[in-house]
């Protein structure tokens, strides 16, 4: 499952375990298909990245 262009920062799996969302530094959400590993739908854009610290 290769598709984001920056680091993974959140994932969630649905309680059925059929979809998962990968949340990035891209400022993109995708939506996969658990069995087939397939991104269904790209959201993009949807904050701005926000600046951290330790």
């Amino acid at each position: 499952m290769v598709a984001h262009l920056e680091t993974v920062t959140t994932l969630a799996i649905d309680p059925q375990q059929t979809c998962l969302l990968s949340g990035s530094h891209d400022r993109s959400i995708r939506l996969w298909n658990f069995e087939t590993k397939n991104c269904i739908q790209e959201f993009t854009a949807h904050q701005k990245k926000d600046d951290e610290s330790i």
